[in-house]
This record gives structure tokens, C-alpha cells and sequence, in this order.
């Protein structure tokens, strides 16, 4: 499939420039015009060979612009020197003129028509003597001597000789043939109708190209993306750059069979050597044959659709042999076979087409226009959102519609929407289909089950299905049909995943219980009421689009003995539950409504056990039943876990624990703190909680958070090193000191630490925490030493000062909890009696400033250059001045003018329900992480370490206290909000 064109553009605007003719014939009338030159010019002609001759021009002393421009508009010029061709001052201009094209890369061959080239290099006899003529009677001797440099130069190239004795018919029909194979007589390629988003792509591309010596270029990507329609386009573009140029395309169809692979190395051999002559007898000698010919050629050479590193051998061997300046172009849809092409390569991933380049070529396609009907808006963009920007399904479904009612189009796309088009389908199944039988069933669990999870989770789940997922999951990666974003995510283009649901459901299309996975609700409604459940089921997905009741049987999934994924949301039971397989390694039922599993369950093989918000009451399950291999348990809003029992014995390899908003949880058992495979461990607001571990003793945690448990007032003993625990958050809990094991966590690199109720001490073995980078301080916590942060920040000379004295490696002390980047920056904390010093500016890596709820603070001094965010939210005794300095500021570091003029909706003013403004700027944070993707990220059961490290980039923000929008500023409103931007 191809990339698919700005308005009015068309495929050649994406090739080389096209010339009005392929050939234009210099000749002197007299001599040729009637017998040579006749016969050249119909034997062209009926060649195809669009060739320009000037009988139907004007003649007139000087030669026209119009034929000058005729010169420069063609491919290649013909010189036919004949005995009176010097006594024509129009050829000898005509000549001067394709002298100067060639200089420009226009191809120019002579005919030397019954004159010796000697005699046109000497300028001797009849040509030296029109030569004289013309010095005399022109009186001109710049002109003439630029005639004589012309025929100079173009008598030494290599050319045709016609002699007295040839047979004129065979001369003709060997000039013919010759220019016929000649490079320039080669149709650029076609490469698509509208190629919208082609032309940065390809710029892209060939700077790439030209800024190194690197002989291969591999373009990978999905099926439909456009890989061949880039390659085209700069095929087109740089191929007069080269020798000889060729384009292979569908290796992977043509190379299925030897005859199939020597007819590739007899194709390439021609379109380069352009002798048809060449038969290569058999594959090994093609391959020796190519290299021998061509290895002193530079070459352009692009091989379309290769899936395998055997097509390219077969045509190119070991790829070591290429002339300097060659270019190997490979379309793929392998990132790994592009990546093995040797050191002499780069590689281009071809992206989806953004939201406006994916409209345009949809409409190009829908109304041959570059933009849809205004009353067909909404259906376009329905189409937009599914197509996720690939090129294949917008020209198809585009095609598809052109011309169609309004009903006609809500009919085709809800058809779209819930079964796949045919046409797109067989395209993207191709990569499929090359796929072994495990990495197949990996794809589709992904595409039914497992879109959107952490890969890790994912292959750990995988791994106990025996289906090899370091290997598997790399293959998919390799072959474009997932990819893994910033977060550690296993994603898939949508029509990517709607193609192996499809495939899915083709395995049985009208009886649901007969397919291996089932995700949606009215197929798995009907196999659960129905009772028409079987073991073909792998897995199903239980997900209501709106709160509902299911009146199942108790042992309705008995039928399904070899269930391994059953993931339930947004459902409710209304009898009990007597059977689950004992296959399962999931089991995901967000508001379980039991208190415990059937009895006769047994979970040997679970891997994951997830039941947020249910009823389920450890202590009861544990007594009753072990899970050696339980690896992830969620029990995240769970209201009825009082106790943690004994994990230790039932669970020996968990390795992810969320007890998160457990507020019945009080007590948690002393073995627990011994689970040496236990990573992360979350107990977010339990909010009373009560009793910890008396140690802990966990070698591979990674992340302790004890964030808003109230009740806690003491943290356990660290008796050995845990070098790898990297966060531990501990902020507003009743903790008023660590123990001096805390210097045992050797690798820790942020702490939350306080509470606004207590003051905490931090023992001197705070500074053994040589890797910590980020300090959250609730409160007033006390340092060893009397280094104080908090009411003593601001008498601190410099940030800088205390940073080095107690934790090299800090560069971020601050309170907020959402909120933080990796740069440097330092927060103070705010009380009652919060004042500033001017000192506050030698604070030079001060970047953010929350001072909330600091009711008696007047007023805010200058602050440093490197500020970004203040949060001033209920400081209702700061005066308009304090504030009217700070937003200036602001403006300042932005680089805005003190009267800045504003229109739009970029920087903004609110007003929000408990009257506070925000002023916040965003720039440029394409690269980086949204506020909205960051809180879904962490609203996850299980989100990853660097979740909580990362980097908001540039953004300003300043929140006031306030009921109105200060007259100092220029843009005024009566509504709840104001949005404006600031140029």
C-alpha cells in the first residue's frame, strides 16, 4: 500500500521534474531535413519517444526564447553535424545552447552525419571556413569564439559516425535502440494519486540520506502505512543522481520460488545494464553475476516489501560490494531485518499521518476535494478516529463512500466500526500470517485481553501460559504489530487490534462458545446465560458498558476447563459462584460481590489476582487455599480486609501488592515483611492502619508507599541494606521519627517524609541517603544537626548550600505530590506565620514555591530567574501589588512585553469554583507527558517507578487567591472563566 496530496498536487509533483520532450534534434535543413533527419524522427516516434524538431518554428536570424526554452525543457539533445551545419548561425546558437544544458546534467549525443569529427574538434575545411564567414560579418568575436568552444567540447563526445557505406535504415534503428535503454528515457515511477504527508516525510528521509555514507536505507512499518509510497516518491527523486537505477518491488510475493528469485536477478541486471542479452542460469550465479557487473556502478536500488534477510542475499549477497555513493532502499514491515542490514545503514519508521494530513486525504478520496462538506463533518470524523491515521484504511473507506447519502454513510461506518473491511483487512493480516503459531495466540491476547498493560505484567502472565514472550513480544515489536510507549505499555493500532478480534471471530461466526477468546458483552452474555460455554475458550472479558446484573447459573464457566484469562468490570452477579477453572492464571473481578472463591477452586497456576472494590476477606482466603505462584494482587478499595495475614506462606512470590484506600485495614502480619520478591507495595490511605511489620526485610522492593496513613506512627527496622527500594512515601502519616536503619535504604532517591499534626526527627542516618534526588517535606520535619527545612528554609542562604552539605545528589525539595520534574528545582513549605526574606533570591534553582494556606502572608519578595510555579492558593492577606510584581515576572521570563497585547487561548485566567485564577503557560511539552495521560497512568493498579518521576517540562504556573480578575489586567470578563493568548 501506498502513502496517499496537497490540493491540486499530483504524483509527479513527487518525482523528478517531468521535461516537455524526451528528445530534441539539432540538424541543419539543407542538408538532413528530408532524408536522415525524417527517418530518425519517425523512427522515434513510433518508438514512443516524444522528439521535438523546429520545422513548424518561424525562422529568423536570431533563434527564438521559445526555443531556447524547448532545449532546456527536454531530456536529451541530438546534434546531427552534417556538412553545412557551421553555416547556420541558428544551429550554432541552438548548439551553445545544449552545451550549457549538459552542463546541467541534460544527456547531448552527436550524429555525425558525413563529416569527420576532426574536422567539426579542428575547425578546419568547410567548418572552419563558415567560422570566418561569421567573425567577418558579424563582427562579433565573443559570440563566435563561444561557437567554436561549443563545437569543440561537443565533437569530443561520444557519438554516432554515418559513413558513405552505412546502411542508413540499421544506423537509424541502432540510434533508436540505443536511446530507447538510455537512462533518461525511464517513466518515473506512479506513486500515488494524493500523496498527503509524503513530501516532509521524504525530506526526512533524504537529508538523512545525504548527511551520511550509510549504503542502505531500511523504511519499516505496519501494513498500510505507506512505506512503498515513500520509497517511490524518493526513488523518483534521486534516481538521475546514479548509474543505474532499479525498483524491485513485492520481493516478498515474487521470491517464493527459485524461478521467482532469477527472475528478480535478470530484472535488475536489465533495468541498470539495459542489455537483455544477460540470462543468469541459475540463482547462486545471479548472485555472483550482479556483483560483478555492478560492483563499479553507483547504483540506486530499492527492494519493496522484503520479509525475510534471503531475498535480499539472493539479489545482493553479503551487501559489501557496492561502488561509494550506491543507495539501497528496503521497504519492511520488520524493524528487526531492517536493523540487521550491517553497519553501513539507518533506518526511517514511518508514523501514522496526523489528524490533518489523515482528514485531507480522506476528503481527497470522499469529495475530491481538501476538506469535507461542512453537513458531513461529524461522519468524517468518525472515520478519522478510526482509521488512527493509516493510509490504507482513509483511501479505501474514502473511495468507498465518494458519492454516497448521509444514510448511506452512517450505515458504512457503523458497519466499519464492528466489522473490518475486507480490503484493509487482507493487507494488515499479511504480517500475521507470518507469524508461528504461539506468536499468533501472544498477538491475540493482546488484541482481546491485554491492549494497554504494562509489558511487564503482561509476559509475566504470558510466561505461565508457556507461550515465550521475551522472544514472542519482541517478534510482534519487530513485526510493527504492537508497540511499547514511554510507560512500558503494550499498544496496537486499533484496526490492528479489530483485525485479530476479527480473526477471532471467524473461527466460529455464529456460535461464540466454540471461539478461543470472547470480549464482547452480548457475545459472552449469550454463552454465560446460555450456558453454551466450551473448552475451546481461552479467555473472556466481561466488561458492561453500563452497571448491569447477570443472572448466571453457580457453575456456568464449568464447561471451560482450560479458561486462563477472566477479567470482569461494571458487573454484578446475582447468584454464587461454585466453579472456577483451575486453568485460570487471571483473575481480574473489579467488585467481586463474594467474600471469598468457591471451594473447590484451585489456584495453583494463578498469576494475577485482581479484586478492587470487592468483598473479599483475606485472612479467610489464605487459611484456605495457597498461591505459589501469585504474582500481582490488587485489593485496592477493598472495605472489608481488616488484617494482612500471612503472606509469606501462601504467596511466597508476589511481587506487586495494592491495598491501596483499604480503610478497614488495621493490622498488617509480621511476615509480610520478609516477601523478598515483593517490588511494590501500595498502601495509599489506609487510613487506619495501624500496625507495620516489625521489620522488613525485602531485597527486591522497589516501592513503599504509606502516603496518607494516619494512624501509622512507626516505620519498621531496615536490619540489612535494601539497595533497590527507590521511592518511599511516608508523607502526612503519625510517624514522628525514623529508625536510624532508615541509612540501610542505600539506594533511595525520593522520601516523602511529615505531617502538618506532628513534628518529625529525622536521625543523623538521613545522611547515609547519598543517591536521593527528591525530598517531599509535610510540615515541619527537623533535621539532625539543626539543619531545618520548613520555617528555617527561609533563612537559608542558598538551596545550593544545603543540597551539597547533606545529599549531593538532591536537585528537587517540594510537597506537592503530583506534580514534579526531573530538573532542579526546590519547594519551601508554608504555615501560619510564614514570611519571606528578601534572601529568598539567592535561592538560584528555586522552581517551584508552594505556599498554600499561608493566611497571614502580606507579601511575596522578588523571586529567582529559574521560578516557574507558585501556588499562593488561599493566602488571602497578599496585597494586589505582591501580586501584580509576580505575574510581571512571569511575563519577564516568558520574554512578554510589560503591555502585551492578548487574543486567543493559550495562557489563561480561571476563576474556579473556590474563586482562585491560575495563569499557566504550556510550552512545548509535545515530548513529554500530558496532565490528563500522567493521571490515568497513575489511577493504574500497578503504575511503574519512573510514573512518579517524571517531567512536566516547561510550564508556568501562578494560583492567587481572589474573587475578580485585578483591573491591571487587560482583559476583562463578567463570566465564570477567560481565555486568551499572549503573542
Amino acid at each position: 500500500m501506498a502513502l496517499v496530496t496537497c490540493k491540486g498536487a499530483s504524483s509527479s509533483s513527487f518525482t523528478h521534474q517531468l521535461k516537455k520532450f524526451d528528445v530534441f534534434l539539432s540538424f541543419r535543413g539543407e542538408d538532413t531535413r528530408f532524408g536522415f533527419i525524417s527517418h530518425l524522427y519517425d523512427a522515434l516516434r513510433l518508438r514512443g519517444i516524444h522528439t521535438f524538431i523546429d520545422d513548424k518554428l518561424p525562422r529568423g536570424e536570431e533563434i527564438s526564447i521559445e526555443l531556447l526554452q524547448t532545449i532546456e525543457n527536454s531530456m536529451m539533445s541530438i546534434i546531427v553535424f552534417s556538412e553545412n551545419y557551421a553555416s547556420s548561425t541558428w544551429c550554432l546558437d541552438e548548439l551553445a545552447k545544449i552545451v550549457e544544458c549538459k552542463k546541467n546534467d541534460q544527456l547531448v549525443r552527436p550524429v555525425f552525419y558525413k563529416v569527420d569529427p576532426s574536422e567539426i574538434r579542428n575547425q578546419n575545411e568547410k567548418f572552419g571556413e563558415a567560422l570566418a564567414k561569421h567573425e567577418r560579418k558579424l563582427k562579433d568575436s565573443k559570440k563566435v569564439e563561444r561557437w567554436r568552444k561549443a563545437l569543440h567540447e561537443a565533437a569530443n563526445i561520444s557519438g554516432w559516425h554515418y559513413k558513405h557505406s552505412c546502411n542508413e535504415f540499421k544506423f537509424i534503428q541502432g540510434i533508436v535502440e540505443e536511446i530507447s535503454n538510455s537512462k533518461f528515457n525511464r517513466t518515473p515511477l506512479f506513486v500515488t494519486r494524493y500523496p498527503v504527508g509524503i513530501d516532509y516525510r521524504v525530506k526526512t528521509i533524504l537529508s538523512d540520506i545525504k548527511s551520511n555514507d550509510g549504503h542502505i536505507i531500511g523504511i519499516y512499518g505496519p501494513g498500510g502505512i505507506g512505506k512503498t509510497t515513500i520509497a517511490k516518491a524518493i526513488f523518483n527523486r534521486i534516481c538521475d543522481e546514479f548509474d543505474g537505477f532499479c525498483y524491485l518491488e513485492n520481493l516478498r510475493e515474487r521470491s517464493g520460488t527459485n524461478a521467482g528469485v532469477i527472475e528478480l536477478q535478470e530484472t535488475l541486471l536489465f533495468e541498470i545494464l539495459r542489455n537483455t542479452n544477460l540470462k543468469v542460469g541459475n540463482k547462486s550465479r545471479g548472485i555472483n553475476m550482479i556483483k560483478e557487473r555492478l560492483s563499479f556502478m553507483r547504483i540506486l536500488l530499492a527492494l519493496d516489501d522484503v520479509d525475510k534477510r534471503i531475498q535480499i542475499e539472493n539479489l545482493l549477497g553479503r551487501c559489501d560490494w557496492f561502488a561509494s555513493g550506491s543507495k539501497i532502499i528496503i521497504t519492511t514491515r520488520d524493524k528487526h531485518l531492517a536493523a540487521t542490514l550491517g553497519n553501513c545503514r539507518s533506518t526511517y519508521s514511518v508514523k501514522e499521518l496526523d489528524q490533518d494530513e489523515a482528514l485531507e486525504l480522506f476528503s481527497m478520496h470522499a469529495f475530491q476535494s481538501n476538506k469535507p462538506k461542512d453537513d458531513y463533518l461529524k461522519l468524517a470524523d468518525r472515520v478519522i478516529q478510526y482509521a488512527k491515521g493509516l493510509p490504507l484504511a482513509l483511501v479505501i473507506i474514502g473511495a468507498d463512500l465518494y458519492g454516497r447519502t448521509k444514510p448511506e454513510w452512517r450505515s458504512a461506518v457503523d458497519k466499519y466500526e464492528r466489522i473490518p473491511n475486507e480490503e484493509i483487512q487482507k493487507i494488515l493480516e499479511i504480517s500475521y500470517g507470518g507469524l508461528d503459531e504461539i506468536e499468533k495466540d501472544i498477538f491475540l491476547d493482546i488484541a482481546c485481553f491485554f491492549k494497554g498493560y504494562f509489558k511487564e505484567y503482561v509476559m509475566d502472565i504470558l510466561n505461565a501460559c508457556d507461550l515465550h514472550p521475551i522472544c514472542g513480544i519482541q517478534k510482534l515489536f519487530d513485526k510493527c504489530l504492537i508497540t511499547v510507549d514511554h510507560y512500558d505499555r503494550l499498544l496496537m493500532h486499533d484496526l490492528l487490534q479489530q483485525m485479530g478480534r476479527d480473526i477471532i471471530r471467524r473461527e466460529s461466526p455464529q456460535m461464540p462458545g466454540e471461539r478461543s477468546r470472547l470480549w464482547c458483552y452480548e457475545d459472552v452474555y449469550k454463552v454465560l446465560t446460555q450456558n453454551t460455554g466450551s473448552e475451546k475458550i481461552r479467555g473472556i472479558r466481561i466488561c458492561s458498558p453500563e452497571s448491569s446484573k447477570m443472572k448466571l447459573e453457580p457453575k456456568c464457566l464449568e464447561k471451560m476447563k482450560n479458561l486462563k484469562f477472566l477479567i470482569v468490570s461494571n458487573v454484578d452477579i446475582c447468584r454464587g459462584l461454585k466453579y472456577l477453572p483451575n486453568e485460570l492464571r487471571v483473575l481480574d473481578w473489579s467488585g467481586f460481590p463474594l467474600s471469598s472463591l468457591p471451594p473447590n477452586f484451585d489456584p495453583q497456576n494463578l498469576i494475577a489476582l485482581n479484586m478492587p472494590e470487592s468483598r473479599v476477606t483475606l485472612d479467610k482466603l489464605f487459611k484456605r487455599i495457597q498461591c505459589k505462584n501469585l504474582t500481582y494482587m490488587n485489593f485496592n478499595s477493598n472495605q472489608y480486609i481488616r488484617e494482612l495475614p500471612d503472606l509469606l506462606s501462601a504467596t511466597p512470590n508476589v511481587k506487586k501488592l495494592d491495598l491501596q484506600r483499604c480503610k478497614k485495614l488495621v493490622k498488617i502480619h509480621d511476615s509480610v515483611g520478609y516477601l523478598d520478591k515483593l517490588e511494590s507495595w501500595d498502601l495509599w490511605n489506609c487510613s487506619e492502619l495501624q500496625i507495620l511489620p516489625s521489620c522488613i526485610v525485602m531485597k527486591s522492593l522497589k516501592y513503599l508507599r504509606l502516603f496518607n496513613c494516619k494512624r501509622v506512627k512507626r516505620f519498621p527496622d531496615i536490619p540489612q541494606e535494601m539497595e533497590n527500594l527507590k521511592l518511599l512515601s511516608l508523607g502526612h502519616t503519625a510517624i514522628r521519627e525514623l529508625p536510624p536503619s532508615i541509612g540501610n535504604l542505600t539506594g533511595l532517591e525520593r522520601l516523602d517524609i511529615g505531617s502538618t499534626f506532628y513534628l518529625c526527627h529525622l536521625p543523623s542516618s538521613i545522611y547515609k541517603l547519598q543517591q536521593l534526588r527528591t525530598l517531599h517535606l509535610y510540615g515541619n520535619v527537623k533535621f539532625p544537626k539543626d539543619v531545618g527545612i520548613g520555617r528555617q528554609a527561609a533563612a537559608c542562604n542558598s538551596y545550593s548550600g544545603f543540597s551539597k552539605y547533606c545529599f549531593p545528589k538532591l536537585n528537587f525539595l517540594k510537597k506537592l505530590t503530583s506534580c514534579f520534574t526531573h530538573s532542579e528545582k526546590c519547594l519551601l513549605s508554608g504555615s501560619k506565620d510564614l514570611n519571606f526574606r528578601e534572601s529568598i533570591i539567592r535561592f538560584n534553582r528555586l522552581n517551584w514555591l508552594l505556599i498554600k494556606n499561608s493566611k497571614f502572608l502580606k507579601k511575596i519578595p522578588k523571586l529567582p530567574e529559574s521560578i516557574r510555579q507558585v501556588d499562593a492558593t488561599n493566602c488571602i492577606s497578599l496585597n494586589s501589588e505582591s501580586l501584580r510584581k509576580l505575574i510581571l515576572q512571569f511575563g519577564r521570563n516568558l520574554g512578554l512585553s510589560p503591555n502585551m497585547k492578548c487574543s486567543g487561548v493559550k495562557h489563561r485566567v480561571l476563576m474556579d469554583s473556590h474563586s482562585h485564577r491560575n495563569l499557566s503557560n504550556q510550552i512545548d511539552c509535545s515530548s513529554r507527558v500530558s496532565l490528563s495521560k500522567l493521571n490515568a497512568i497513575q489511577d493504574e493498579s500497578f503504575p511503574t517507578l519512573d510514573t512518579y518521576l517524571v517531567d512536566y517540562g516547561e510550564t508556568y504556573n501562578i494560583t492567587v487567591p481572589g474573587k475578580k480578575i485585578p483591573n491591571w489586567i487587560n482583559h476583562q470578563s463578567i463570566e465564570s472563566s477567560i481565555s486568551f493568548w499572549l503573542r
